[in-house]
């Protein structure tokens, strides 16, 4: 673009000197005009006379060094800008920070090596610091940032003549990988991510100090006899790459996620959901459902938890695990709740006033006043007390982010909402903890009670957090009771209530009050016949 310009100018300077050149020759040969000036100014100026064919000389070699200082000064801008130009261009493809590529440099790279007919193998070996942003904070910016070209100069030592690597964002990195075989870069990829992990593990020195970094690690294959890798344009396998470390996340210390078809599937459908979740809010395909609680000393239902349901008209039912982290993710959470809520509400005012209503909140929206000033908005417009209501917050939430979230559970507990604490036993609760709060509720998790009949530790674990709930006056939930002989043991221990498929799955709104009434008329048959 710079040259153009330039180009263009030049001609235009040239242009224009020598139609001034050929006008004043025209001017003098047709009417003599330069002789008339130079008369003109001899009279005026007669000491000039004997100087005039000098004058005339001088004007068109004036114009000649015109000519030539506009070319020279032409000449240096066009190099000042091919320089700005050239600088320009390395800035588009390369991270200041690293001096590797960047995002932009690697999809250029990538383009150029999907189409070497030679190099048909690649696979990408992609990685992040996980830790990176703690760092960052607790280190300062500058120490992280050492980090990074600490792991820029490691990766560029692994990688070989054909290979490539850039930094797309803070504390990622792409390596790609070329080979001539299939077994070569499958051996050269696992030697990479070895070395990867090996360099993480040895450390960091910082003022004496030991620092850590867990790394996120995948690889994604290219492989020429790879079915679809084909079909994918550049986008498509950059947007594969990060999703693959998305992935990864969710994995234990240091261990690599691979793509595979399980991976693509989840892929498209996160897409799916993404794109179609507040619409289905809106249009009713998500909808609460119910499973209910019940009293183990007087065998009656004494409540429900709200679970969210999305039945998608041409995919069927989505799981939960699925959308609900999505829409944490893509910040339609508070919707998701709320809406939930409000729907379960309704459904609840023609149910017996002792029926509780239990949901979980996430610990993000239980921190966001738009929620919790939400939850009494919706408690205001059914019609259903705060003391019908309970908010189930998990464990870890508790321990981790126990300061955050205590002033909205005190704000929660003056309106009467009650608090309880899920999925208890998977964390690293101790007394200390379960001080900070003032929950109302313990809820054993479901992965404990399904093992007690084999496993003698979930057993003792389950018997321990009885007997904590005896000490502090708080009743406790058992969830995920399918077998008889588990509601037996628990009922024997004292556990106040129970909950799962022995009982009853969710329930639809409109399933409800038959459940309540059935399970009652149930009882009463029992008792009769006893």
């Amino acid at each position: 673009m710079f040259r153009k310009i330039v180009s263009n100018k030049r001609l235009i300077e040239i242009s224009s000197i020598a139609g001034i050149m050929a006008f004043c020759f025209w001017m003098d040969r047709s009417f003599g005009i330069l002789d008339w000036i130079m008369t003109e100014l001899i009279i005026k100026f007669p000491g000039l006379q004997k100087y005039s064919l000098n004058l005339a000389g001088v004007s068109f070699v004036g114009l000649a060094v015109y000519s030539i200082m506009q070319r020279i000064k032409g000449s240096h801008e066009s190099k000042a800008r091919e320089v700005l130009e050239k600088f320009l261009t390395q800035q588009e493809f390369t991270d200041v920070d690293t001096g590797l590529s960047n995002r932009l440099g690697f999809k250029v790279m990538l383009n150029e090596v999907r189409g070497n007919q030679v190099l048909k193998q690649n696979s990408v070996v992609a990685f992040e610091i996980r830790n990176l942003d703690s760092i960052s904070s607790v280190h300062g910016v500058e120490i992280a940032n050492n980090i990074e070209k600490l792991y820029a100069e490691k990766v560029a030592v692994l990688s070989g003549n054909n290979d490539f690597v850039a930094r797309v964002e803070n504390g990622r990195f792409y390596l790609l990988v070329n080979e001539k075989d299939v077994e070569a870069n499958r051996f050269r990829t696992q030697e990479i991510v070895a070395k990867l992990q090996e360099f993480s593990e040895s450390g960091f020195m910082n003022d004496g100090h030991m620092m850590n970094t867990h790394l996120n690690i995948g690889v994604l294959e290219l492989l020429s006899d790879q079915k679809n890798t084909d079909t994918w344009t550049n986008d498509d396998v950059v947007k594969r790459l990060d999703y693959m470390l998305y992935c990864a996340r969710d994995k234990s210390h240091e261990l690599v996620a691979s793509y595979n078809e399980t991976m693509e599937h989840s892929l498209t459908q996160r897409a799916l959901v993404e794109s179609e979740l507040l619409d289905a809010l809106k249009s009713g395909q998500i909808m609460p459902y119910f499973q209910p609680f019940i009293d183990m000393k007087t065998n009656t239902v004494a409540g429900v938890e709200i679970l969210a349901r999305w039945e998608h008209p041409t995919q069927g039912f989505i799981r939960p695990d699925v959308f609900v982290h999505i829409a944490e993710d893509v910040g339609a959470m508070r919707d998701l709740t709320l809406t939930m809520l409000r729907k379960a509400c309704l459904a609840a005012k023609d149910w017996p006033e002792h029926i509780k209503l239990a949901f979980n909140v996430s610990p993000n929206e239980l921190r966001n006043d738009l929620t919790t000033d939400g939850f009494f908005d919706v408690l205001r417009e059914t019609g259903i007390s705060s003391d019908r209501v309970e908010v189930e917050i998990t464990e870890n939430a508790f321990i981790e982010e126990v300061g955050e979230i205590t002033e909205a559970v005190e704000k929660l507990k003056k309106r009467g909402i009650q608090i309880s604490i899920d999925d208890f036993g998977t964390g690293f609760s101790n007394l200390t903890h379960l001080k900070m709060l003032p929950f109302d509720k313990i809820k054993i998790d479901q992965s404990f009670i399904r093992d007690m009949a084999s496993n003698p530790e979930s057993e003792a674990i389950v018997k321990n957090v009885i007997a904590l709930g005896k000490s502090l006056g708080l009743p406790t939930v058992a969830e995920g009771i399918e077998l008889g002989e588990n509601r037996d043991t628990l009922q024997e221990l004292g556990c106040s209530v129970g909950q799962g498929y022995l009982y009853a799955k969710a329930l639809k709104a409109e399933d409800v009050m038959p459940f309540i009434s059935n399970y009652r008329s149930e009882i009463v048959y029992l008792d009769k016949v006893a």
